[in-house]
């Protein structure tokens, strides 16, 4: 996706670099234990696009976006911690698109079941007609947090935008259901488990974004920060694209060699963390 390419703030570049090689490794994110990362959220989504210009020139390729921390089974009483006062949203990747029954890295695993939109027609202004494949995924995290304790007094959630929403891969389904976005149901269960025990049974409703519910309300949030951010990311929300529409319940842990399942309107997707 070449649309939507942003000037880079070259001040965050050596610090993406850094951050970019432990999220690799998947180890301690050294600018953040060390007091060194963003001190505001403007200047933790420069971060985050910094890192999409080291992606980038490795050749990876964006290929869509997430949305995170909208449900309040991820807010929960996270928010004095997380000091963030709305949703929050980062990059999907070509190189971390995974098919159904993968097997997926087990180090600092956690993750969220949720629904995923590829966008078929955006022609609308209304978010709610457009036209998407939709389906059950699964999304992978890098779990925990490695800033400071002081940070738990309200930036966290700098720590969360500045590593790309702690994203780190999403399971597709093998199959898909087509429609407008707005034809969802919100009252359709999505059933997530992890190994033989079911750990939640939510409904989409729980995505909530002032009087909007569900995947339209996410996307249109979406919509409108690009917008207001002025990269001209938007660009980004064409036919082709990927949207993980943030999920309606929490986050999980993913003990190594546990299965994990998602559950959705007659559709499933699957993974297990290797050993």
């Amino acid at each position: 996706m070449e649309e939507g390419r942003q000037i880079i703030d070259k001040s965050f570049l050596a610090l993406a670099q850094e951050l970019q090689h432990d999220l690799d490794e998947r180890s301690k994110r050294r600018i953040f234990s060390e007091g060194r990362g963003p001190n505001s959220v403007e200047e933790a989504y420069k971060l985050q696009r910094a890192l999409r210009s080291v992606r980038e020139a490795r050749g990876e390729k964006v290929i869509g976006f997430k949305v995170g921390y909208t449900s309040k089974g991820v807010r929960g009483n996270l928010e004095g911690i997380m000091g963030l006062t709305e949703s929050v949203h980062g990059y999907l990747w070509d190189s971390e698109s995974y098919k159904n029954a993968t097997v997926v890295d087990h180090r600092r695993l956690a993750i969220e079941g949720e629904l995923g939109v590829k966008l078929l027609s955006v022609d609308s202004d209304d978010v709610s007609e457009w036209e998407v494949e939709y389906e059950p995924i699964i999304e992978i995290h890098m779990a925990g947090m490695d800033g400071p304790k002081d940070d738990d007094l309200g930036r966290r959630g700098l720590e969360l935008i500045g590593t790309n929403c702690i994203h780190a891969g999403v399971v597709h389904s093998t199959n898909t259901k087509r429609c407008l976005i707005g034809e969802i149901s919100l009252n359709e269960m999505m059933t997530v488990s992890v190994g033989k025990e079911k750990v939640e049974q939510v409904t989409l409703s729980e995505l909530r974004v002032g009087d909007m519910l569900g995947p339209v309300a996410t996307l249109s949030w979406l919509l409108k920060k690009l917008k207001s951010e002025g990269n001209k990311e938007e660009a980004l929300l064409r036919e082709g694209a990927f949207v993980i529409c943030s999920t309606p319940g929490a986050l999980h842990l993913v003990p190594p060699g546990s299965e994990v399942r998602v559950e959705f309107s007659g559709l499933e997707t699957s993974c297990t963390a290797a050993t």
